[in-house]
Order: C-alpha cells, then structure tokens, then sequence
C-alpha cells in the first residue's frame, strides 16, 4: 500500500463537507483545510484547489450528487486528470451511508484510477492497494460500519428533540397560555415578537385570492411586480417564492417541524378547507400541462442573452390554435427592463434538432498539444532545479541579507513554476474537452435519428438525449429582422446560429 511519502510531487485537492450552518460558522472549514494544507506541505505534494459542500448531509448520500458527485464525474470523463490526489479529513467525509451501499460507491471512486488520501489515520487508498490487500477493504469496511451508525444515532436524536419541540408547542396552543417556542423563520405575514398578524397579511392573503380566480403561479408573479409589491425579501417576485407561499401550510395557521405538525399555531390566514383547495386547483394546472408529455426538450437550457434571465415555455391561442413561445422571465415577471421578443417554439425545436448533429462536432484537436505539454514539463525541471540550488543556498547563507535575497529567488522561481503548471492544467483540459466530445460523436447519426423518435414517441427521452450533449443556448435579437442563437455544447465549445424575424433559421 502507498505511503504518504510516496505521492511527493502530485497535484491535490481537498474535500471539505459539513452538514450544517452552525458547523460552517464553527471551525469545521478551517479545520478541514488547514489540516489538508498542512498535509501537502510535509509531504511534497501541490493542493490545486478545494471542493467544498457547505450544508450537504453525508447520511442520505446527498453529497454524492453534490460537488464531490461532480468531482467524480469529471475525473471518469477525462475533464480531471486521473493521477490526481483526493484529501479528506476522514472516510466520514465521502460518506456515511449503510456500510453495504459506501464501499460500493467507494470502491467506483477509485477504480476512476483517484487516490484517496484521509488524514486523521494518514491512509492512502488506491484500487490497487485493496486489490492486493484484503484487510485495508475490512478496515474501511468498519470505518464506514462506525460513521453510519454515529449518524443514525445523531438522526434518532435530533427527531426526538424536535419531536419535543412540537410538544411543547402543541401545549402552548392547548393552554391558550401565548408562550411561543424559537422558531428559526417565520411566515412574511406574521410578526416575530408578537407571533400575530403584520402589516404584509393583505399582500398574502392576495395571493391566495388570485389563486381562487384562476390565475396559475406565473400570472400571480407577474400580477405581484406589476403592482410594485415587494416579496419576502423586499425584492421582485420569482414563481418559485409564489408557489412556496401558496405551499405553506402557515396560511391556515399550522406550524411544521421537520415533519411534526402543530395545528393553530399560527394566526390564519384563511381556513384549512380554503387552503386544500388551492392547492387542488395548483396542483391539477400543472398536471393539465404536464400529463403523458414533456412540451419543452430544452427545459431549463434556454436564457435570454439581453438580461441573462432563463426564458419559459409559455402559450398563447391564435385562430383556434395554441403556439407555443420562448419568453423572457425578466420581462415577463417585470425583474429587468429587458424587451426581447418571444420566439415561436417549434419552429426552434425542428431547427435544433435537425442541425444537432453538426452542432454536436468538436473544432478539431491542436495537434501541437503534446509538444507544448513536454516543452512545458522540460521548462519545470529546470526551474525545480535552480529552485533546489537556491534552497540549498538558503542553508548555507551567512548573512540575513543574503538569505533573504535567495528567498526572494526562491518564491519567484516557485511563482514560474506554478505558472508553467496551470498552462499544461489548461492544455490537458482542452484535450479532455476533446476526447469527450469527439466520443460522443463517434455514433451520433444513430443518436439524432433516436431524437427525432424519441421527440414524437418519448419526449422525455429525446429531453434526456439532447441535455447530454448542450449545456446552454442564448437567444439574442439584434433587430426585428435577426435573430440569433448561441448554443454551448457539454464538450465546451459553442456555435451561432441565425434565424430570421419569424424564428425561421437563415
């Protein structure tokens, strides 16, 4: 098995995972990081950057959807080089799922071809140290055994403290005594020292009211910022603080801990029948739109390059029939003064699709690459050789003066080193971008006929098809007679392309 003296020279990244905000404010960040800092410096290694999942639980696994989840991914896509080295403070860090369900995952992690590195027992994990080495599997097999059932004896805590929590207000409710319990947030309508209603109950209870006359979540959002009424926060309404009101269950009074409900807590708003049918009518609206289709294969790609703001499906009716648009949501929800004009969906979406696959080509490959990466390395060598030269003149120096002009040396040369390795990070990401997207094409006439299938038979799936291959597309209109969009592919590079003033492509 690997020792730490034996990664002298690698590039690291540390992780750092807390599931709280009272252990971000603690010194569960520092500790993490200053501890992986002072790893890399005894034994030689370069930490490059830091992952970090502020508030993420390792309990359910919700980490490894997270920034570590990302991380992974783009170590078995090549965006990462594989020879990198992971720190982590503990195997508690990765995970504190069922031990059955943690050494899967952890074991994938390294078969990526990552070391791991935890530093409270300085272990270095490899696929091919637990390969040759039964007992480090039971070790971290035990390891991961303790981290679960420390956090599900932590869970069973918590529950049974808010559990009491609830009692507690259930019996101020009971006794009509007005004793409250802390509560870390409060409905915008209700006054925090008095727990009655203030001055924002009107705003709130219009909401509710919109909802009965019909109006669906982005009406209400529209309605409320025409009108100048400031959301919770003091700023603009956005649909999704509309739809999380209309949610509450605060409206009719009732409080919600972590499950536990406390009826009558609350002064209401309107009552709990009032309230159930609100949410009927909201929930039967989307169902209406949604059932047995998906209307956008672009959801949540598509943004306005005028203001930035995400553009949505919407519809309008014209002779009998209903066309669906891209608009802006900073100029629908009046959050921006943007005037960009909606563009007729299926005109875009036969576009796309038929012009994916050449979208889906990468710009061919600098061939120059490799001798620019060895260059660079040769150039390194050098300068880590007059960087031992002047270090071994640090030792040898007589004076102050002359120490510290070599120290001076020492950080510059340290400096160019640096340098010189973020130009070969940036080389080899490029080639990763490329053998990514290059794969992807390889059978991509087979994938664009499946999209045109699937966009008539399974909607959903073509949705799932082309999100692998575009990250991002910009809708722009220099004028009423051109029209442009800009779509970003995965693999990293983007192309334009114009449409004329119907939403035609030229």
């Amino acid at each position: 098995m690997l020792q730490p003296r034996d990664l002298k020279g690698r590039r690291a990244i540390s992780y750092a995972r807390w599931s709280s905000g009272k252990q971000a404010q603690g010194d569960s960040s520092a500790r993490q990081t200053k501890n992986a800092k002072a790893f890399c410096a005894s034994f030689g290694l370069t930490l490059d950057s830091e992952l970090v999942d502020d508030g993420v639980s390792a309990f359910k696994g919700a980490n490894l959807e997270a920034e570590l989840g990302q991380f992974v991914a783009d170590v078995r896509s090549g965006k990462i080089p594989r020879d990198v080295v992971l720190i982590v403070e503990n195997i508690d860090r990765i995970t504190r799922v069922k031990p059955t369900r943690a050494i899967r995952y952890f074991l994938d992690l390294l078969d990526t071809g990552l070391t791991l590195v935890t530093l409270t027992d300085q272990r270095v994990h490899t696929s091919e140290g637990y390969d040759d080495n039964f007992s480090n599997l039971m070790m971290s097999l035990m390891a991961m055994q303790a981290a679960h059932e420390y956090s599900a004896k932590l869970s069973y805590r918590v529950s049974e403290a808010w559990g009491r929590k609830a009692d507690k207000a259930r019996a101020a409710v009971a006794s009509g005594s007005g004793a409250k319990i802390k509560v870390a947030k409060v409905p915008f309508w209700i006054d925090r020292e008095t727990n009655e209603l203030n001055v924002r109950a009107t705003d709130a209870r219009l909401l509710f009211e919109l909802a009965k006359e019909g109006h669906g979540q982005q009406t209400i959002t529209q309605i409320l910022n025409t009108r100048g009424i400031p959301s919770p926060s003091g700023n603009t309404w956005a649909q999704a603080v509309v739809g999380e009101v209309l949610r509450s269950p605060a409206a009719y009074g009732c409080l919600v801990l972590k499950g536990e409900e406390v009826p009558g807590y609350f002064p209401a708003l309107l009552s709990e029948t009032e309230w159930l049918a609100t949410r009927q009518r909201t929930k039967a609206r989307q169902h209406s739109r949604q059932v047995g289709r998906t209307s956008n294969l672009f959801s949540r790609m598509v943004h306005c390059s005028h203001c930035g703001s995400p553009m949505v499906l919407t519809s309008s009716k014209k002779g009998g029939m209903s066309w669906g648009y891209f608009t802006c949501t900073g100029k629908t929800f009046k959050r921006t003064e943007c005037t960009a004009p909606n563009w007729r969906y299926d005109q875009f979406e036969r576009e796309l699709i038929d012009r994916i696959g050449f979208l889906a080509v990468p710009v061919p490959q600098d061939q120059t690459a490799p001798d620019l990466t060895r260059q660079l390395e040769e150039t390194i060598g050098a300068l880590e050789a007059k960087q031992s030269n002047v270090l071994a003149g640090i030792a040898e120096a007589e004076t102050a003066d002359v120490r510290k002009v070599l120290l001076g040396k020492a950080d510059e040369l340290a400096r160019q080193i640096e340098a010189k390795r973020r130009e070969i990070r940036a080389i080899r990401e490029n080639d990763a971008r490329f053998r990514e997207s290059a794969a992807a094409v390889d059978d991509f006439e087979m994938d664009q006929e499946e999209i045109r299938r699937l966009a008539k038979e399974d909607r959903k799936g073509a949705q799932g098809l082309i999100s692998n291959l575009v990250k991002r597309i910009d809708l722009e209109s220099d004028s009423k007679t051109l029209r442009r969009a800009v779509v970003t592919m995965r693999s990293g590079y983007s192309h334009a392309l114009v449409f004329d003033s119907t939403g035609e492509p030229g």
